[in-house]
């Protein structure tokens, strides 16, 4: 099972993402501590109020509009880096947001592993209510997670819409 390290100091965040995680069927385990000796496939970055080194993994996750106040506390090494945020340089950003009908989900750049591209940049519309910006940064995960294990991305492509149902 892969691994996730979330490193957040917003709660609500993180329930959003594990219910999330769970409604798309995307198993994982959540590691919070900072010495874990299990192989960390994501690391998700939504708010920090401390220093934190990032060592040796697969993909970071970085919301840039919360990181505007970390002042050099973030060293990030061994990861392939995706910015996530509603600013329009970020990797994974959205457009036409209307919290109580849907957005667009907007891939910028294609996410690379070892050389090979493993998701091409695109558009998809989703049809949800999003309760809050925090649930909204969680969609924002779920969805690149999802597009990034090819059993989601069949049914994410083929539909162009990500639907939850609460």
């Amino acid at each position: 099972m892969k691994v996730i390290k979330i490193i957040s100091s917003n709660d609500n965040f993180e329930n959003h993402l594990m219910n999330l995680l769970e409604l798309a069927n995307l198993q994982y385990n959540f590691l919070k501590s900072k010495n874990g000796e299990k192989e960390i496939k994501y690391v998700v970055l939504n708010s920090i109020n401390e220093r934190h080194d990032i060592l040796d993994g697969h993909y970071c996750f970085i919301n840039m509009d919360l990181m505007d106040k970390i002042d050099g506390s973030l060293n990030v090494q061994g990861y392939n880096i995706i910015t996530y945020g509603l600013g329009s340089k970020n990797t994974v950003t959205i457009s036409s947001l209307d919290y109580s009908s849907g957005f667009v989900y907007c891939l910028q750049r294609d996410i690379v592993q070892n050389g090979h591209k493993i998701i091409g940049s695109q558009e998809i519309p989703v049809n949800m209510v999003i309760k809050d910006v925090d649930e909204l940064y969680a969609v924002m995960i779920v969805i690149t997670m999802g597009l990034m294990n090819d059993r989601y991305m069949y049914v994410l492509l083929k539909n162009r819409t990500f639907k939850i149902l609460n």
